[in-house]
């Protein structure tokens, strides 16, 4: 990325901040989601443990079984993914980077808006349209 372009930075910086707000959350919701997908794998074990089951029973718990073990997979590797980022950015987070972001941000946003609406006033010359611009405003 070429940091020329003051709206690309500011997503970036955007991206920055809600990577470091938001990894604590994303970490408690997939633990969650796991102990959730680990209590439906369990009670499917437990159907196939303790219940007469005939073959069409089976081969529904069996499917539920795997959609399940699965769906528990992705979790664990997104939580694996979690774990191998926290101390990167537990290192960050003690420094202040979100705080920083924040101030960053609000500055870029400033020297945006005070480019946009930056007037010149002649220092020599007053008959000058830019000059007439800003008598008039």
């Amino acid at each position: 990325m070429v940091i020329e372009d003051m709206q690309q930075t500011l997503e970036l910086l955007g991206n920055i901040k809600e990577f470091f707000f938001n990894i604590e959350e994303t970490e408690k919701k997939l633990n969650t989601e796991l102990y959730t997908k680990e209590g439906e794998r369990d009670d499917l074990l437990h159907e196939i443990e303790l219940s007469k089951l005939n073959a069409i029973e089976i081969m529904s718990t069996y499917k539920r079984l795997e959609k399940v073990l699965q769906e528990r997979r992705i979790i664990k590797n997104k939580i694996d993914l979690i774990s191998t980022i926290k101390p990167y950015t537990s290192k960050f987070i003690t420094k202040g980077i979100c705080a920083e972001t924040d101030i960053t941000i609000k500055n870029i946003e400033t020297l945006k808006h005070n480019q946009e609406s930056r007037q010149y006033t002649p220092r020599v010359i007053q008959d000058l349209k830019c000059a007439k611009k800003k008598k008039e405003g």
